[in-house]
């Protein structure tokens, strides 16, 4: 019974499980982000779906919702999903998994930017959100290391 925890709620989870949640507490602003960027290739996939997304033709939002641009979305957010439940310490994980989503999320707001700019429309919810979430991750990056 050594190798076993019984939690608050009564379940048996082995030291693994408690290990992941504590660096889960740790790193849950990049557990967040990871969700977040899963969600903007949902958000993508659905509304190209549906058929009411219609970027205008050769924009750059046209090229961003193209598939490889939501599996490199995919990619990023595993990569960050990784480190904020394993709090992986190897070399250069954490500079180059910040570098990957800020990169990402960077694209994406000046697609939303670029989009908003040729359709004549104010800034959009989408550009402001993804704004947001690269000013959340730039102030995180700079003032926690």
């Amino acid at each position: 019974m050594k190798c076993f925890f019984i939690v608050k709620f009564g379940w048996a989870v082995g030291k693994g499980v408690i290990k992941m949640l504590k660096h889960l507490l740790k790193n849950r602003f990049w557990f967040f982000k990871a969700l977040e960027t899963y969600g903007l290739g949902i958000y993508f996939i659905i509304r190209h779906s549906t058929g009411t997304f219609d970027p205008p033709p050769n924009s750059v939002l046209d090229l961003l919702d193209d598939p490889p641009f939501i599996f490199v979305l995919a990619v990023v957010g595993t990569f960050v999903l990784v480190y904020s439940l394993w709090d992986l310490n190897t070399f250069l994980y954490k500079p180059i998994m910040t570098g990957l989503l800020t990169s990402v999320w960077l694209i994406f707001m000046l697609g939303f930017v670029f989009h908003d700019f040729a359709t004549g429309a104010y800034v959009s919810f989408q550009a402001m959100y993804a704004g947001f979430v690269l000013v959340t991750m730039i102030s995180e990056i700079t003032l926690k290391e």
